[in-house]
């Protein structure tokens, strides 16, 4: 995990939105709150104001110069800002576009026009999750969860885990052989779970068992109730 080079004394948030009335609002509201507010107006601004001290990025998608996904997806390549927590807050509604964003890296996805106190609430629980610190180490079936540092490896491979998925993976993993139905993961990982869907989390079970490679054969589908970890499976040892 790449060290912070600035000492932070306030919670940074970076708002990426082309359109200048609606990026001061929200950035007037969040300052009023007591967060450390910088604006990009276009995609490429937004590459050149994310930095390793950055906690949360607001990102539109239809962006001038760079949509929200390149950016997104270029933030996500460099390991100094792979680990910002990225929400998209953007006009662009279709399931394609959701699926995308999160496939994407996004940590989650918000569609205009949305409540000022839903965006605080998305925001306080993305940050949440990014700043909690136990210190602990989880090892399982070849898997070791750095939880402090909010990484996970595979038999001394990276994953590449974004922070949802990450604490998607950590709870399932220390309840064992419990199944759980999306809503309750959705209670339990989404603060206001009535924005999201239960797609949302087959999608981030989908990209998370792409990353895991050997060990997503314990991750199971529980079909008509959810998903469940499984310890007890047995497998030829892949090669």
């Amino acid at each position: 995990m790449v060290q912070k080079s600035k000492e932070k004394y306030e919670t940074n948030i970076l708002i990426v939105e082309d359109e200048e009335d609606i990026a001061e609002v929200i950035a007037h509201f969040l300052g009023e709150i007591g967060y450390n507010i910088d604006i990009a107006y276009d995609g490429q601004q937004a590459l050149k104001k994310a930095h390793p001290w950055t906690d949360l990025i607001l990102l539109d998608v239809m962006l001038p110069k760079l949509d929200g996904f390149e950016v997104c997806q270029r933030l996500r390549s460099k390991s100094e800002t792979e680990e910002i927590p990225i929400i998209f807050l953007t006009a662009k509604g279709e399931d394609e576009d959701h699926v995308r964003g999160l496939l994407l890296g996004g940590d989650d996805y918000l569609i205009k026009p949305v409540a000022m106190d839903v965006i605080l609430a998305r925001i306080q629980a993305a940050l949440r999750r990014a700043h909690i610190r136990e210190v602990e180490t989880i090892n399982v079936m070849g898997l070791t969860l750095f939880v402090n540092e909010f990484r996970a490896e595979y038999r001394g491979r990276d994953l590449g885990l974004t922070l949802t998925e990450l604490e998607l993976l950590s709870y399932l993993i220390r309840h064992p052989r419990q199944a759980y139905r999306r809503e309750e993961l959705l209670d339990v990982l989404w603060t206001d779970s009535k924005m999201v869907t239960q797609r949302t989390v087959d999608t981030h079970m989908k990209n998370l068992r792409e990353k895991l490679g050997g060990f997503a054969k314990y991750i199971e589908t529980v079909w008509g109730v959810g998903y469940c970890f499984n310890d007890t499976v047995s497998y030829e040892e892949e090669d």
